[in-house]
């Protein structure tokens, strides 16, 4: 039998063991209380960084045109992201940007020249504070790091977002398709008359002698030879509807007549004659842009009130034959101006004049500029890490 100094001493022996025990299990839940607090706190910050970059990579993406110039608007558009962390409390100080011309690297910070780079990296490093861990890991705050990659992808097919224009080259390599920045292009064609002297004598050494108006100046020779060639008095290169309503909806708003796509014989959209509204919505349009001022694409594209307005995205197309007119590519398109407001278009085309616009580079949907370019000569852009 248990006598009765064992039975007082027993109750003290288990109170001890469950004040050891409550301790220790105290340690436990504060150590899964602070994991389930700091790792809640890492989650969050990850999202918030997360976001920060897909955005910051997205931005710089569409700054890129293949100059070094493009790569500096990108830099300052991952600096100007107005994505916080720390519950949108503090703004990231701690980022970088890199440029690829592929999705998978390598990554270059500053590219010199710049041509071919699509693609920009955006890395960004927080300081998350810890605490609860520090109890037990010897570590007051984590750096967290998340980065993201946005490229412009080729688009090969628009079902709207063209102009109802078009430019000619029977060059049908991309980006550019033989055409040059600066140069002026004809996205309508003047008035063919072959019975002008010399237009059907000595044709096609001479094809510009078939129009009644002098075409752009950039358009080489071999073009002007299609355009006769294959065009002659029945089409200009304009694509739209003849209302003025639908004319309105194609220039300012880039509704399309129908679907193309690279490799769509054209040739059965394509209308006749020269609309008389389309000058006044061309004017309209390229008065809806902030830079109506500056002439040149340079100048342009360095202003930094311009909005895009006055860029126009066309078709790039190759006469091959008399009922085929294929599509080869797209670029983008800057209009001309004469003041504010503008009337340029209205002033200086009538029905036997061409429409002339300023190639400025491939068309990167979405930028207020031209893209860095890729077969198509457009893209849109998107993440791609």
């Amino acid at each position: 039998m248990a006598t009765d100094a064992s039975r007082s001493r027993r109750p003290g022996r288990q109170r001890g063991f469950v004040l050891v025990t409550m301790a220790l299990a105290a340690v436990g839940v504060f150590a899964v209380v602070g994991l389930a607090v700091d790792v809640g706190r890492m989650f969050i910050a990850k999202n918030e960084t997360q976001a920060y970059c897909d955005s910051a990579a997205l931005a710089a993406a569409l700054a890129l045109d293949g100059t070094t110039t493009g790569i500096a608007r990108a830099h300052a558009a991952v600096t100007a992201s107005a994505n916080h962390w720390n519950f949108g409390t503090t703004s990231i100080s701690i980022s970088s940007a890199t440029f690829s011309t592929a999705a998978a690297g390598p990554w270059v910070a500053s590219p010199n020249p710049a041509t071919g780079y699509r693609y920009a990296r955006v890395t960004a490093t927080v300081p998350v504070a810890l605490y609860f861990l520090p109890l037990v890991v010897a570590k007051s705050t984590f750096s967290l790091v998340s980065s993201a990659a946005a490229g412009q992808i080729a688009i090969t097919s628009f079902k709207r977002g063209v102009a109802p224009y078009t430019a000619v080259s029977t060059n049908t390599t991309g980006p550019s398709f033989g055409l040059v920045v600066g140069n002026s292009y004809d996205i309508q064609w003047p008035q063919y008359n072959n019975t002008r002297a010399y237009c059907g004598t000595i044709s096609p050494n001479t094809p510009e002698k078939c129009f009644n108006s002098p075409p752009c100046s950039g358009d080489s020779e071999a073009t002007l030879i299609a355009v006769v060639s294959n065009w002659a008095a029945s089409i200009d290169g304009f694509w739209g509807g003849g209302s003025n309503s639908l004319i309105a909806a194609e220039v300012l708003d880039l509704v399309q007549l129908e679907p193309v796509a690279v490799g769509t014989n054209i040739y059965p959209f394509l209308s006749n004659g020269n609309k008389a509204s389309e000058a006044g919505y061309l004017d309209q349009r390229a008065n809806q842009d902030t830079d109506i001022s500056d002439s040149t694409v340079t100048a342009y594209l360095a202003s930094s009130v311009h909005n895009g307005r006055r860029l126009i995205p066309v078709n790039i197309v190759d006469p091959i034959d008399p009922t085929h007119t294929n599509v080869t590519g797209y670029g983008m398109f800057l209009l001309l101006t004469n003041g504010s407001p503008s009337d340029y278009y209205v002033k200086k085309t009538n029905g036997n004049d061409p429409y002339c616009a300023i190639y400025a580079g491939p068309y990167n949907i979405g930028g207020i500029g031209p893209g860095a370019g890729g077969t198509t000569g457009a893209s849109a852009v998107r993440l791609v890490q």
